[in-house]
């Protein structure tokens, strides 16, 4: 049975961000609010695509698909077929099986795979060298989606950080903002998601 390729989902994902992209763009000519309401269901599906393609790489990687640099991965275990690995990840090395994986936070993502491909893995080293900015990504994501007390305590935090103040910004105005940066943060993070999901693929 040939190997499940890295490349494969890496495209899905380009093609996928890029269509967000161009939604994002076309968005600019609309008044504000219209942008900013955009630029929040960017946000949205953008961090699903990051989740479920984490996910699909380790997934393949622990089924024994090689990076995208050609070198294979160094498994604690390695699975049958890239459907044998969520069960591998859920039970493995585990004295319960975990419910669930989660793919929103490096250190989750860590915690989700260890038993299966180890720290020292460029996959895992990869994922956590970018935990800063996954978390930040979460953290607006997570506003967005929950509406909670502790997701809009964590989301005062990216404000203060980004703006060096205690500021009430709405998430559509902060994703479409350039009061601080010519770049948007819109923009960053779907470049951003390109190179985290490269970067755990490369396997440099």
């Amino acid at each position: 049975m040939a190997l499940a390729k890295l490349d494969i989902t890496l495209r899905n994902t380009e093609a996928a961000i890029s269509r967000l992209q161009v939604h994002v763009a076309e968005a600019k000519v609309l008044a504000p609010r219209f942008q900013h309401f955009i630029a929040e269901m960017v946000m949205l599906r953008l961090f699903s695509i990051f989740e479920s393609s984490v996910a699909e790489l380790a997934y393949k990687l622990a089924a024994g698909a090689t990076y995208t640099n050609g070198s294979p991965p160094s498994l604690n275990i390695q699975a049958n077929s890239v459907n044998g690995s969520r069960w591998l990840f859920l039970a493995h090395g585990r004295n319960k099986p975990k419910q669930n994986l989660q793919w929103t936070k490096a250190s989750y993502i860590r915690e989700s795979v260890q038993h299966v491909i180890p720290d020292t893995e460029k996959f895992v080293f990869n994922i956590r060298a970018h935990g800063q900015t996954i978390e930040e990504m979460r953290r607006v994501r997570n506003v967005l989606a929950h509406q909670t007390s502790t997701a809009k305590a964590n989301y005062r935090d990216v404000l203060r950080q980004a703006y060096g103040a205690n500021v009430q910004v709405a998430p559509g105005a902060f994703l479409t903002s350039t009061t601080r940066s010519t770049t948007r943060k819109i923009d960053w993070y779907l470049a951003s998601t390109r190179v985290i999901l490269r970067d755990a693929a490369s396997g440099s």
